[in-house]
């Protein structure tokens, strides 16, 4: 009896250690839980530029916000775990003021009656006090006044509203307080240069570009003359009075790629440029024999 008592013994109490090392990963499992903040992406085009809201979102959750969860006169990241960041892909104008085409954090001091609204090119900082922001990091600061909403916002809310084609505003809204900060995008100054070059048509590069196309693919050199000549129109730059010269040679007008490489020596010695001077130099005398 006493053989067979004592493996017995044994599997159990093996039987026992599985179950409690069973037991206690089972415990220090991770239990998945809802994100207490949630995060959010805002993209909105505004005029020429496209606007984007990166913010977390907590909840009042029966807690006073404004005065006591977020403190009148300090510094606030705007919202949860780290600052809202805020990005245009053009620059734009915040009351009066410039903000670049970049990426910012956005910074605020609410008070009572006004909040103060910085956009700070820090963009990497996730602290809350003035002291790791520096004030040289805002490149735009402003003050709104505070608006109450008549209704309850339960999770902090930030949006680009007030759309039209040169303007918009950022407005945060959480609990019964509300901000709008106004902006503009400048779109007339940018379409009007558009038109302006449509209606000039192609650049000088443009011409340049097609003069040099049909010389190098063998086409028509009579159309590489005209191009050329219509990019030397809009200013004689030394190495485009140089190629001209290069094409007149080719359709055997000599003496007029002579007088064309002396323009172009003249204004490559001018530019102390060596290379065009020994080419135009070099060239002029061949064609000169």
């Amino acid at each position: 009896m006493k053989n067979f008592l004592a493996p017995l013994s044994c599997r159990a109490l093996l039987a026992m250690t599985a179950t409690l090392l069973t037991l206690s990963g089972s415990l220090n499992a991770q239990i998945t839980m809802p994100a207490p903040s949630t995060t959010t992406t805002v993209k909105q085009p505004v005029g020429m530029s496209e606007i984007t809201l990166e913010y977390s979102r907590p909840s009042a959750k029966s807690r006073k916000i404004m005065g006591e969860i977020v403190p009148f006169g300090a510094m606030w990241r705007t919202g949860a775990n780290q600052p809202t960041k805020f990005t245009t892909t053009d620059s734009l104008t915040i009351m009066g003021k410039g903000l670049p085409k970049g990426t910012y954090i956005v910074m605020t001091k609410p008070g009572k009656d006004a909040w103060e609204v910085m956009f700070n090119k820090n963009s990497k900082a996730n602290a809350t006090d003035e002291t790791a922001l520096f004030p040289a990091d805002n490149v735009v600061s402003v003050s709104v006044p505070s608006m109450k909403t008549g209704m309850m916002v339960e999770t902090f809310t930030m949006g680009i509203n007030n759309i039209t084609n040169t303007s918009g505003s950022l407005d945060i809204a959480w609990e019964n307080t509300m901000i709008s900060v106004p902006f503009t995008n400048d779109i007339d100054a940018k379409i009007m240069a558009q038109i302006k070059q449509k209606l000039d048509g192609p650049t000088q590069s443009d011409y340049f570009a097609m003069s040099q196309y049909y010389m190098d693919a063998n086409k028509e050199t009579a159309k590489a003359l005209e191009f050329v000549d219509k990019a030397l129109a809009k200013g004689e730059r030394f190495w485009m009075l140089r190629h001209k010269s290069l094409v007149q040679a080719k359709m055997g007008d000599k003496k007029g790629a002579i007088e064309t490489a002396k323009k172009s020596l003249a204004a490559a010695t001018e530019a102390k440029n060596g290379d065009y001077i020994r080419m135009n130099e070099k060239s002029i005398a061949e064609w000169s024999k």
